[in-house]
């Protein structure tokens, strides 16, 4: 395999590892997160997504600071508040919407990072 392939397969790795993670974390603040299944399911994607950086992945990646950040207010309780932006650490205001539990998000700077889950 070349260089260029080897990078090219790494990246397409590096992506199902993300977009597992991004899914544990979209069902890990559901309103139903508590129930068996959706715990299941998440710990599920969570051990792909350490599966794929094990076998494949020759170094561990830089966490993804808004993974972190999404994380962070997913264990959160309540149902609205602030942290730092991963982009420009600024205050990122978030709250979770009550119908379906997603995660809207917006920083105080002008310009900078708005999230809607």
């Amino acid at each position: 395999m070349t260089a260029r392939e080897q990078a090219a397969f790494n990246a397409g790795i590096e992506t199902a590892r993300q977009m597992a993670m991004a899914a544990a974390v979209t069902l890990e603040v559901r309103d139903d997160a508590r129930e068996v299944r959706q715990q299941a399911a998440a710990a599920a994607l969570q051990g792909l997504a350490s599966g794929l950086q094990a076998a494949f992945l020759t170094s561990p990646p830089e966490p993804d600071p808004m993974h972190r950040v999404m994380a962070t207010i997913a264990a959160d309780p309540a149902n609205s508040g602030t942290v730092e932006c991963p982009t420009c650490k600024g205050r990122l205001t978030w709250a979770k919407d009550s119908g379906n539990g997603h995660i809207h998000a917006q920083c105080e700077t002008s310009g900078c990072l708005r999230v809607m889950q």
